[in-house]
């Protein structure tokens, strides 16, 4: 974490923009003023990031018309601005990289010659709290917001004008039938908050489990189903291992995942985009990335380790061959401070098994706030109650302090979800939520 204090401490947020792009999935800004496109739209659209943009919708213009024309004239899906009134959040998440929670609004004076003051988080430190929190955030603003539309933008310039030469009329502004006229949030407890979260997480959930079921009715059929995957293969783990291989031989150019261009492709029909993937995947002669080997021999043995008699007597050794055998375990691991892992931070470079021995004894030693270890978390999330009241203890395990496992964030746990029971819950993690995304289904892309 970086406190950014511009010429105070040498800490601009025009620094960040300078390291990001290469990291960066989509930018979501929740900034409530803007007046300048150089600071972060051109720079989107110059290194062709999509972004999704929620500003100020107030009488005084709070987003500069010549702002709001970008957008218009850009004409693209990958670049959406939307107008909320009672917004005065200042957040700035560039996905993969990470993000800035501030005073700074998107003008030159906020960005070069203010006092203003935020911090930056870098994505390996956002964890499944602060990430639920962001995207609840951001789902509030959507659900509130006013598109922009050329009837707005219309709006928008007449009042601008209106405000040069007097103090014209709030009412007519307000009443005007582009607008949606929220009222604001109201004051909630903290309990309604948590289980307004909790809803979103099930819903979310649920819907996107019905998607993979979907697709693993569809990849177990014979013309579906490539020569070298067993028979026997659980159809949830083949729907895993269809999306991996979707996702990082179709949607990548270069070094970085293209799949929100896929998803504007997409998603207007994809069951067309499912049905072409799977004809590709059927004709593949051998397997692109290890697929076979993750489906006849991996998934075999991560079904045993994490079945209801072995996994209470599972021993670290075994223990640590879960971790490295779970794509979002590894992932996590390549990603996360070596200090956070117990590893020196002098400088050495770590490999991939080093980081994941460390994190994994990292998990294997700690204990919840009511002193579970981790085989007993798991446990319960699996085998402690009704097999469809799974995802409530998922959640709690997400959630609550008492079930909680730092370094088993949505996505690993998702996924160990799947491959102790895959005829039930295909396996999920952020890259299958991204293939998915990718075959145009409007699902939530956790960050870990």
């Amino acid at each position: 974490m970086e406190l950014f204090l511009g010429a105070i401490n040498g800490n601009y947020l025009r620094n960040i923009t300078e390291n990001a792009a290469q990291e960066t999935d989509e930018v979501l800004a929740s900034v409530a003023y803007a007046t300048d496109n150089s600071l972060l739209f051109d720079w989107c659209i110059e290194h062709d990031i999509p972004l999704k943009f929620w500003g100020r919708l107030d009488s005084q213009v709070a987003v500069n018309t010549n702002v709001l024309s970008k957008f218009l004239k850009k004409k693209s899906a990958k670049f959406t601005c939307k107008l909320v009134k009672k917004h005065h959040a200042k957040v700035i998440w560039w996905r993969g990289y990470g993000v800035y929670v501030g005073s700074a609004n998107l003008t030159g004076g906020a960005w070069n010659t203010n006092v203003e003051a935020g911090f930056f988080i870098q994505e390996t430190d956002i964890d499944d709290r602060l990430a639920n929190d962001l995207q609840s955030m951001f789902s509030v603003l959507d659900k509130h917001a006013t598109p922009l539309t050329q009837e707005l933008f219309d709006l928008m310039v007449k009042r601008q004008k209106e405000l040069a030469m007097r103090a014209p009329d709030d009412k007519a502004f307000w009443e005007n039938s582009s607008i949606n006229n929220w009222s604001g949030l109201v004051t909630t407890s903290p309990k309604k908050a948590s289980d307004a979260k909790r809803d979103s997480f099930l819903a979310e959930w649920y819907s996107t489990l019905q998607v993979l079921r979907d697709i693993s009715s569809q990849v177990i059929l014979p013309e579906n189903r490539p020569t070298w995957i067993t028979d026997d293969a659980p159809s949830g783990a083949q729907a895993d291992q269809f999306l991996h291989a979707f996702y990082y031989q179709k949607t990548f150019e270069g070094q970085k995942a293209r799949y929100l261009d896929f998803f504007d492709r997409n998603k207007s029909n994809p069951d067309i985009a499912r049905a072409e993937a799977l004809r590709w995947w059927a004709g593949l002669k051998a397997a692109p990335q290890g697929e076979d080997v993750m489906l006849n021999t991996t998934a075999p043995f991560l079904r045993n380790a994490l079945s209801q008699e072995i996994l209470p007597t599972l021993k670290y050794d075994d223990f640590k061959e879960v971790c490295y055998s779970v794509h979002s375990i590894k992932d996590y691991a390549r990603r996360v401070r070596n200090t956070s892992v117990g590893l020196p931070s002098t400088g050495q470079a770590y490999d991939i098994p080093q980081k994941v021995a460390a994190l994994s004894k990292t998990i294997w030693e700690q204990r919840t706030d009511a002193g579970l270890d981790v085989k007993e978390v798991l446990s319960y999330i699996f085998y402690g109650g009704k097999l469809d009241e799974l995802p409530d203890r998922l959640w709690q395990a997400i959630d609550d302090p008492k079930f909680k496992i730092d370094g088993l964030g949505i996505s690993a746990l998702g996924e160990l979800v799947g491959w102790a029971l895959p005829d039930h819950y295909p396996p999920r993690n952020g890259r299958t939520s991204k293939a998915l995304k990718a075959l145009g289904y409007d699902v939530t892309v956790h960050v870990q």
